[in-house]
């Protein structure tokens, strides 16, 4: 993993429920290393300030994904079936859908992070 619940917790994130922590923080592996075309964990490995950057955005992705797991639980909306031969069809009454500011900034650190410590490709070749 890129960083340890111990990490996390160090880097100053909360989190209640330890299954889901666990959950998270290999879900924001996956994320970083698909977002880094598997850069980010081998930038992790090799220490210094680009490992520590590496490790910050990795914080801040299973913070977003912790966050997103605690709003789910915490919704108790109500959710119809209904179901009519072959068609069916369910309804809720959550507005889970809706995108905040604060998940739109999370995404933005995240790729800052990336981008300093050098795991995004930011540059443009020309050929002539």
């Amino acid at each position: 993993m890129i960083i340890t619940a111990e990490e996390y917790r160090a880097m100053g994130f909360t989190s209640e429920d330890e299954e889901v922590l666990e959950s998270c923080l290999k879900r924001a592996e996956f994320v970083l290393e698909a977002l880094t075309g598997g850069k980010a964990a081998a930038t992790a490995e090799k220490g210094g300030k680009c490992a520590e950057l590496v490790k910050q955005a990795a914080g801040f992705q299973t913070s977003a994904m912790v966050r997103t797991e605690s709003e789910r639980s915490a919704s108790h909306s109500s959710e119809e079936r209904v179901s009519l031969g072959d068609f069916s069809y369910t309804s809720s009454d959550s507005d889970s859908e809706a995108v905040s500011a604060e998940a739109v900034d999370t995404d933005l650190t995240v790729i800052r992070l990336l981008r300093t410590a050098g795991c995004l490709f930011g540059g443009l070749e020309v050929r002539e």
